[in-house]
């Protein structure tokens, strides 16, 4: 089957959960059928595609120009109809364009990676398949809810209510929906109920993350995420703020180590307490993971399901996270991982984690042959090219 995928970014390197998620259920295609990828991006510079030009057969970075001053475009944001998402990721000139390619290219299946680029699905007549990273409004609903009173706050709850609107009207466009957790598609069944939805979650590469020997070292915890997303910029200020002054107390030499892409000034402001290292990028996580006693996840906004809990758990590091940071996992608190969300709590637990080895080695024995069995990418990428043969080679699930 001839394949067109549509991205908003290009998914490589694999280096955030989204481009994770993206680049391994591209690898699961690929192994059965052939593939196009149409990205967009900012800038003078075209993405690298790396390890992708093995992958698929033709890539088509797509280059997106839009000139406005800020205060003009904050005025724009506000009163245009489409979703601020929506619009960052294209132009009159980067639809026509993939458009035009689509209608020469005889594919037999449409995928739109992210409903934020459902435009791009417009005139495609064959079979069309949406995939869901998450609940679009429901995410930036509650980044709007963390904001302090003021124009930004509102701008985002108003585009938040956009959104939900558009997602509604945009699904009619596909046959099909994937999405990542069975939260996440009872919520999307509800608000588009004629739509099929179905679940291909997200995984791990475990013959990547393998189990480590513990770290000789102090006592230290690791978080680990993309540094300029909100929900993750908000859980380390939660963790500094409400949860690192009871870890202290309870565990005085634990270190801290902060690793993720483009870290604002606001979080590289930490590094002001004893013992708190911010990486920014890092080439490689698992270094930083060898290094570990055990994983923090004190999110409180998101969606979808954590990548960063899957690989800790199969390189054999614990993990100490919130109900909202595990969701749709599957996950037991006690058993594969601790749960905490009062920040009283939350430091108890990781201070019981730095603490105890026997705790550690008990939930690391339960959590790699969970992840193993539920989470192998290899399993997951199969799974999902069996829902794209379904719905090219029939239309629907």
């Amino acid at each position: 089957m001839k394949i067109a995928i549509v991205t908003p970014y290009l998914p490589y390197p694999p280096d955030t959960g989204g481009k994770i998620r993206s680049f391994y259920l591209l690898r699961g295609l690929v192994r059965s059928h052939t593939v196009d990828l149409f990205t967009v991006y900012y800038g003078d510079h075209s993405p690298q595609a790396g390890e992708l030009r093995d992958l698929c057969v033709g890539i088509y970075p797509i280059q997106l120009r839009k000139n406005s001053a800020k205060g003009v475009a904050r005025l724009a944001r506000l009163l245009n109809p489409v979703p601020s998402v929506v619009d960052h990721f294209s132009t009159p000139a980067s639809l026509a364009e993939v458009q035009q390619h689509l209608r020469a290219g005889d594919y037999e299946l449409l995928v739109i990676d992210e409903v934020c680029m459902a435009p791009y699905a417009r005139g495609f007549s064959g079979p069309k398949l949406v995939m869901r990273h998450k609940v679009d409004h429901l995410h930036y609903r509650d980044i709007a809810a963390a904001q302090p009173l003021g124009l930004r706050k509102m701008i985002q709850r108003f585009d938040a209510y956009k959104l939900r609107r558009y997602e509604r009207r945009a699904m009619a466009e596909f046959q099909v929906a994937v999405c990542c957790s069975e939260d996440d598609r009872a919520i999307i069944h509800t608000l588009n109920p004629e739509v099929p939805v179905t679940v291909v979650g997200n995984g791990v590469d475990v013959s990547r993350f393998v189990p480590m020997e513990e770290s000789a070292g102090p006592p230290t915890l690791l978080y680990v995420g993309t540094m300029h997303y909100y929900p993750n910029i908000d859980a380390i200020h939660y963790f500094f703020q409400e949860i690192h002054p009871h870890l202290i107390k309870l565990v005085p030499n634990a270190q801290v180590v902060i690793v993720g892409h483009d870290p604002p000034a606001e979080i590289l402001a930490w590094q002001r307490l004893p013992g708190v290292e911010i990486t920014g990028s890092v080439a490689d996580v698992r270094p930083y993971l060898a290094k570990s006693t055990a994983v923090v996840v004190p999110l409180r906004l998101g969606g979808g399901t954590r990548l960063k809990i899957l690989e800790s758990m199969a390189a054999g590091r614990p993990v100490v996270s919130t109900s909202v940071g595990a969701e749709g996992l599957g996950v037991c608190h006690g058993e594969h991982l601790l749960l905490a969300d009062d920040p009283v709590q939350f430091a108890r637990q990781a201070a019981e984690l730095l603490r105890d080895g026997d705790l550690r080695r008990r939930l690391i024995a339960a959590a790699r042959p969970f992840v193993v069995a539920r989470y192998s990418w290899q399993a997951l990428g199969e799974q999902y090219e069996a829902v794209c043969r379904q719905v090219g080679a029939k239309g629907t699930l």
